[in-house]
């Protein structure tokens, strides 16, 4: 049971964080005219930020929320929201707890990266928070190099989107 839990965790914290890095792309040029720095400014400005929802509630003992929030195809930030049953574990909320502590405590320490892990009403809650802006994608491949796949310092909305639905996740509307 052990195993199967670990495998799971890291199936999932693997989509909580970074489900799509995309290539940046860099290109060589001559600086942009005074023209053309008023026109990207003027696009950068019309760029606005949406927010994404995404639940998993298929698995026994566990639920995840995913809320994205994207400025075009760039991911800003992410937050996670988990939900596991001791029960469907067979084990007590505080042997869970502290295997989710386990499991996640390469997160500690790293700028741009907020979580908590709480018994709540007997069950563990695990609250994660990934500010992209500020969050060193390169940290985080070292902390958790399974998890992490892609090249690049973005990641895609788009990407993330298509492995959250091939992996049973719902986008929630409003």
């Amino acid at each position: 049971m052990k195993k199967y839990f670990k495998a799971s965790l890291c199936l999932v914290l693997s989509l909580l964080v970074l489900l799509g890095c995309s290539k940046q792309s860099t290109t060589t040029s001559s600086s942009p005219s005074k023209e053309e720095k008023t026109t990207l400014e003027n696009s950068e400005t019309k760029a606005e930020v949406k927010t994404a929802t995404f639940v998993n509630d298929t698995r026994p003992g566990f639920t995840s929320t995913l809320t994205y929030s994207v400025e075009g195809d760039k991911v800003l930030k992410q937050l996670g929201h988990n939900i596991y049953d001791p029960e469907s574990y067979n084990k007590t909320a505080e042997e869970l707890k502290t295997l989710v502590e386990e499991t996640y405590k390469g997160y500690n320490g790293i700028q741009g990266v907020r979580q908590t892990i709480e018994i709540q009403d007997g069950k563990v809650v695990q609250d994660a928070e990934f500010d992209f802006t500020v969050a060193n994608i390169d940290e985080l491949r070292k902390a958790f190099p399974e998890e992490y796949s892609g090249v690049g310092k973005t990641i895609s909305f788009a990407a993330s989107k298509k492995l959250l639905t091939e992996l049973g996740f719902t986008e929630k509307t409003d």
